[in-house]
């Protein structure tokens, strides 16, 4: 296996790309009780549009597969997996994002078991049209109970104003309508596709010995008998400048009203992965200067009760979309609007605290350097900055070079206030 050190943090990365593509991830913690394993697809819900390999023309899937495939690989006719796991001291989960799709355990003991298992659970579909019907019952009553959730119908309200054709808009799990669409023929073709080693990561964190779990992952690996595929031709996903609508309001059964602004940006191309991540934490950094809870600003608007705890903000970059939010349950929404987006103008590219903008940095750093005593925060930001083609580890450098200046005209490029959404829970 091929070993990188990062001195400045005594961290060993250990390496190796198998035979039929897939990507090997070691991290030994010595003296960590919990090792942390997760086995990932870059699979989401936004790869509806795909070439399956040895094609030349795209094909479209229903909105959900990624998710829809993620509850049958837990199916197994022959033993129940969670009480598998269990019975092996494991704890076993899993998780479908807008870019990857990840199967993952924690233990603390009998690793290399669990291991097999984790590996030989994934690479094993079995699917039948019964065993399908019988899971889109299950999977429409879990969509159903998200949009129950007020947060969660407020996000893709917003979204889907933000967006005309990009699937951001599309709920994860996909829609109800759409998963009654999906078939068995689909989820083979996606997981042929998708679920192939090339376009995988099996990353293992703890106290481990790199090349013992290298041995054990190639035998296993090899027994396969795949070869490397080249990468995935997807869909672009081209999508227009401005907002779908520029006002969204629903009415829900609520204790207050909530409020949420959406600012929708073009997505930042031709850049170094490196720069990508870099513009990603400036235009944090940034919403953290100007609303973060140390503010003067933030503190009056609790002072003054125009927010409370669902108060919050973010920023997305993602290759083929890109926006912030700010949202907060609210009594007076249209004062909180103007404020908030007083106070955006008057910030944007105008930030002059440098003695603040250095404790946050300072602040951040300690988090991260925190953060590596989880190997659940090191596993899953490690395989999603991979996807990224950053490794974790280099964050450090990427903050330290990040300057006040830098944020200031990161900014004027990264929130764009004219394209906004305003988007509204009222009461019933």
């Amino acid at each position: 296996m091929r070993e990188k050190y990062y001195q400045q943090i005594d961290e060993r990365v250990f390496e190796s790309t198998l035979n039929n593509g897939l990507k090997l991830f070691v991290i030994p913690k010595q003296g960590f009780q919990k090792t942390f394993v997760t086995y990932t697809t870059q699979f989401g819900s936004l790869d509806n549009k795909f070439k399956p390999h040895n094609q030349d023309e795209f094909v479209t899937v229903p909105d959900g597969v990624a998710h829809f495939l993620e509850h049958k690989l837990f199916e197994n006719e022959e033993e129940d997996l969670f009480t598998a796991f269990a019975e092996d001291n494991a704890q076993v989960n899993a998780f479908t994002s807008f870019d990857r799709t990840s199967y993952l355990f924690s233990a603390t003991d009998n690793i290399e078991r669990n291991i097999k298992r984790l590996l030989t659970m994934v690479e094993t579909p079995y699917f039948t049209k019964e065993t399908v019907d019988k899971e889109k019952g299950i999977i429409a009553e879990e969509i159903k109970m998200y949009q129950e959730q007020p947060g969660y119908k407020l996000m893709f309200n917003t979204l889907r104003a933000m967006y005309d054709s990009h699937p951001i808009k599309v709920d994860i799990a996909g829609s109800v309508e759409s998963i009654y669409d999906i078939t068995k023929d689909d989820l083979y073709l996606c997981y042929e596709t998708f679920y192939h080693p090339s376009n995988m990561v099996l990353f293992v964190v703890g106290d481990v010995e790199p090349n013992a779990i290298e041995q054990i992952v190639t035998e296993h690996e090899d027994k396969r008998d795949k070869e490397a595929q080249p990468v995935i031709q997807r869909d672009p996903l081209v999508e227009k400048a401005s907002v779908n609508e520029k006002v969204v309001t629903e009415t829900m059964k609520l204790q207050s009203p909530r409020l949420m602004l959406g600012f929708k940006n073009d997505p930042l191309t031709n850049l170094q992965p490196e720069q990508f991540v870099r513009k990603d934490l400036e235009m944090t950094l940034f919403f953290e200067l100007v609303f973060g809870e140390e503010t003067d600003f933030y503190q009056s608007l609790l002072t003054d009760e125009l927010i409370d705890d669902t108060f919050g903000y973010q920023f997305v970059l993602e290759p083929t979309y890109s926006f912030s939010i700010i949202t907060s349950a609210t009594q007076q929404p249209d004062k909180l609007k103007d404020l908030l987006l007083t106070e955006l103008e008057q910030k944007k590219g105008q930030l002059v605290d440098e003695e603040a903008f250095e404790l946050l940095k300072k602040q951040f750093i300690g988090e991260f350097i925190t953060g590596l005593n989880s190997p659940e925060y090191i596993a899953n930001q490690y395989t999603k900055l991979y996807f990224e083609g950053v490794s974790l580890f280099d964050l450090l450098d990427i903050v330290e070079n990040i300057t006040l200046e830098s944020v200031n005209s990161t900014v004027q490029t990264c929130l764009n206030i004219e394209q906004m959404v305003d988007s509204r829970l009222e009461m019933k």
